[in-house]
């Protein structure tokens, strides 16, 4: 299941793309580094696509395949991400789900986050402020967390009860560490502040 909340790709997997595709993630990161902009100084709702468009020398039309909504263009994070692979192999592996999940979110965030800080940083506080881009980034982490049960159940063993409330901790944890990481202006890495909110989770219990 796609969650665009969490779209993700790393780069070597980037360098891996068709020239075709290579060329369409450069001019989608165009627009959305534009939107983003637009967003930030104007408004959310302040600014169309039709402007984001033509700021971006691209056509609306472009914008709506690439992205299919306006919130999209900030929730958007590059392709469909290897997190389901990722936990359902350590899963495999005998990881239990919260550190299957913890490990995934280490690894394949933080480099989203750091390897472009100031558009990241710029988009998180987009989606903590803008209560459009909240709720779209709030259906997002639903989807994620439909995602991820299956996979507890499945690959991790646990009762349909069981996965429910171990996919609803993980996304809960995630989302903490990333408000967190735009709070503190991206002074610490993700992983750091993933792995503290996973700690402290174990601390409580």
């Amino acid at each position: 299941m796609e969650s665009r909340y969490l779209l993700i790709v790393t780069t070597s997997e980037e360098a891996a793309l068709s020239l075709r595709d290579r060329k369409r993630l450069r001019a989608m990161k165009q627009v959305q580094r534009v939107a983003v902009g637009r967003f930030t100084r104007d408004g959310f709702d302040a600014v169309t696509v039709e402007q984001i468009a033509a700021a971006a020398d691209v056509s609306p039309m472009s914008v709506y395949r690439w992205f299919g909504t306006k919130e999209a263009l900030v929730i958007w994070d590059e392709f469909d991400p290897p997190i389901f692979d990722s936990v359902t192999e350590r899963l495999s592996q005998g990881h239990p789900p919260l550190a299957a999940v913890r490990g995934t979110f280490v690894s394949l965030l933080d480099e989203v986050y750091d390897r472009e800080r100031a558009l990241a940083l710029a988009r998180t506080r987009l989606l903590f402020r803008e209560p459009a881009l909240m709720a779209a980034a709030a259906a997002n982490v639903r989807a994620l967390r439909a995602a991820l049960t299956p996979l507890f159940a499945v690959h991790g063993g646990l009762s349909a009860t069981t996965a429910r409330i171990a996919a609803t901790v993980s996304t809960a944890l995630l989302e903490s560490a990333i408000d967190a990481w735009q709070r503190e202006e991206g002074q610490r890495s993700l992983a750091q502040l993933i792995s503290e909110s996973f700690d402290a989770l174990e601390h409580l219990s």
